[in-house]
């Protein structure tokens, strides 16, 4: 590959005793594993594997491991504090549900859209609501926030609905206490279904929805950046 693609540097790892390898999300590409040569010992292109990192990349090899030919920057995002915990969230997400080699078509520019957005003063839980909502749309994971599974009927505001895994929502006919974790107003679907996020009290509902339908995509390992924002906000409360 000669040729220059945008890239978002995800993540890298040691390799040997001089070189990392890298992970990429390339544009018209998707996730790309590249080895880079050298650079553990070439300080000045240490920035060029960190996270955040948007360069021009070419790569060569035939196997799933490819080699970095040549690279150009482009920009770095600087995040910290919250917005940099989500970040990492971001792209723990990607490397836990893009296969190597698989590209998602729209997938890197909402990756950048997010990204640039966390710098921000935007609020992040509908930053990353949006993004695992869109991540479920273009993965086919997503369910109908429309219609309920049993009838095709349309989602009522006043009814409440229990999520199924692989077949939507389904109307709540008897109230089981230990299937309540399961529970939404239809109300919450609709604004999830117009990415309105307008109602504060719906967030933790929010984040509890996207969790249960992203578990098919991602298994059930639990995300290591969860558990460090879990660590972060202890810290800081």
């Amino acid at each position: 590959m000669n040729e220059l693609s945008a890239a978002w540097m995800l993540h890298s790892r040691p390799y040997k005793e001089r070189s990392v390898i890298a992970e990429f999300l390339v544009k018209d590409h998707g996730r790309i594993a590249m080895v880079i040569r050298g650079v553990r010992q070439a300080k000045s292109r240490s920035w060029a594997v960190q996270p955040f990192t948007r360069l021009y990349v070419s790569w060569r090899g035939r196997s799933e491991l490819k080699t970095l030919s040549s690279f150009e920057t482009a920009t770095a995002i600087h995040l910290k504090g919250k917005s940099l915990y989500c970040g990492f969230y971001l792209n723990e997400l990607l490397m836990r549900s893009v296969l190597p080699g698989q590209h998602i078509e729209g997938l890197y520019d909402l990756y950048s859209v997010v990204l640039e957005q966390l710098t921000s003063d935007a609020p992040v839980q509908p930053l990353l609501r949006v993004f695992e909502l869109e991540l479920l749309e273009m993965t086919g994971y997503a369910p109908s926030f429309t219609s309920d599974a049993a009838s095709g009927a349309e989602i009522q505001s006043g009814l409440l609905y229990e999520f199924k895994t692989g077949v939507g929502f389904l109307p709540v006919l008897t109230l089981r206490e230990k299937d309540r974790s399961r529970y939404f107003s239809g109300e919450l679907l609709l604004s999830l279904a117009e990415r309105r996020f307008d109602n504060a009290r719906h967030f933790p509902g929010y984040k509890r929805l996207t969790r249960l339908a992203l578990t098919p995509l991602l298994g059930e390992k639990p995300l290591k950046s969860r558990e460090l924002f879990r660590i972060r906000e202890k810290s800081v409360s």
